[in-house]
C-alpha cells in the first residue's frame, strides 16, 4: 500500500489520511482502484491566480458497450487545516466517486448521495 500510494503527487501532511482511508475500504473497493492503472490522485493548494490542470486518463470499458467515467481524485492541499473525521470523509467521499467513475449506484442516484453513502458505509460519515 505505501509503495502503491508513494506513486502520486501527495503532500506529506494528506499521505497518512489518505493511507487510512485506503486501509478502511472494502477489498474489492481497494482492489478497483490500486488495480486501474488510469486511476490518479494528486493534491494541490488553491489560491489567487492560481490554476491546475487534471491529467486524466483514456476512458476505458467497464462492462460492453458502457465507458467508464474519470478515474481522477484531486485534493486540495489545505485540508489539512481541518480535522481528521473530515479530512477523512472528504478523502472517502472522493474515492467513492472515483470507485463510482462519478455516478450513482443505480440509474438515476445523485452521485453525491452515492459518493456520501458509500463513505458512511466505509465507516467515513459526514461530520456535520
Amino acid at each position: 500500500m505505501e509503495q502503491w500510494l508513494a506513486g502520486f503527487s501527495l503532500d506529506a501532511s494528506l499521505h497518512p489520511h489518505v493511507a487510512a482511508v485506503f486501509v478502511a475500504l472494502p477489498v474489492e473497493v481497494r482492489d478497483d482502484l490500486m488495480g486501474d492503472p488510469q486511476f490518479t490522485l494528486t493534491d494541490f493548494e488553491p489560491g489567487h491566480g492560481r490554476s491546475f490542470q487534471v491529467l486524466v486518463g483514456m476512458p476505458t470499458l467497464t462492462s460492453p458497450g458502457k465507458q467508464g467515467g474519470s478515474r481522477a481524485v484531486v485534493l486540495k492541499r489545505r485540508m489539512w487545516r481541518r480535522d481528521e473525521p473530515f479530512i477523512r470523509w472528504v478523502i472517502a467521499h472522493e474515492l467513492a466517486h472515483a470507485h463510482l467513475r462519478n455516478e450513482g449506484r443505480y440509474p438515476g442516484e445523485d452521485p453525491e448521495v452515492a459518493a456520501d453513502a458509500l463513505a458512511m458505509m466505509w465507516g467515513f460519515p459526514r461530520p456535520w
